[in-house]
């Protein structure tokens, strides 16, 4: 009989790709259920046992088995090329990850990113110009059941208000970001 040295079997569970499909519908869901409970950013704290930051924010999202990092979140997904982005997918660059909504634009340069960005603010939805150094990034096993995609080019219906103050609903959001959780996450 064949023995795995336990350290090798809980790295390689830590990152295996996620037990059960998820929808595009249910990473946009999750995404914006913490984007509508003004979750804050940190690298210290965690809310509903996912780390407040970038990564755990896109771990959360996909519904990973833990909170992954902005450099080990790779090992869940596959790189694809800029034009075959859809919502749920992520965009990476060294030290932040962040998922993809849509594109804000035919020209596909700026794009809607659902994030934890910065120390002392909440996740937030906000609009954003593709630069060099982005990595597109999908997640392995994720189904595009749940969200209904315009033909290419991508757009997102705009102007979508900045998110307002905790406590204050927005009042124009793009249907596509604004999939409603039938559960809390």
């Amino acid at each position: 009989m064949f023995a795995i040295p336990l350290s090798m079997a809980l790295a390689t569970a830590a990152h295996a790709a996620p037990a059960g499909a998820i929808t595009r519908a249910q990473v946009l869901a999750r995404a914006n259920y913490w984007i509508k409970k003004h979750v804050y950013y940190s690298q210290s704290s965690s809310f509903q046992g996912y780390r407040r930051d970038c990564s755990g924010f896109v771990s959360m999202a996909w519904k990973l088995r833990g909170s992954y990092t902005s450099s080990s979140i790779i090992s869940c997904a596959r790189g694809i090329t800029w034009n075959r982005l859809k919502p749920g997918d992520a965009v990476r660059r060294p030290g932040h990850v962040e998922i993809f909504g849509g594109w804000k634009n035919k020209r596909r340069r700026q794009f809607w990113a659902l994030e934890e960005s910065q120390s002392g603010k909440p996740a937030l939805r906000r609009v954003k110009t593709f630069k060099g150094g982005y990595m597109a990034l999908r997640l392995r096993g994720i189904v595009d059941g749940g969200v209904t995609l315009p033909d290419p080019p991508v757009s997102v219906p705009s102007p979508v208000p900045p998110v307002p103050a905790p406590g204050v609903e927005p009042t124009a959001v793009p249907s596509i970001l604004s999939v409603e959780p039938s559960a809390t996450p």
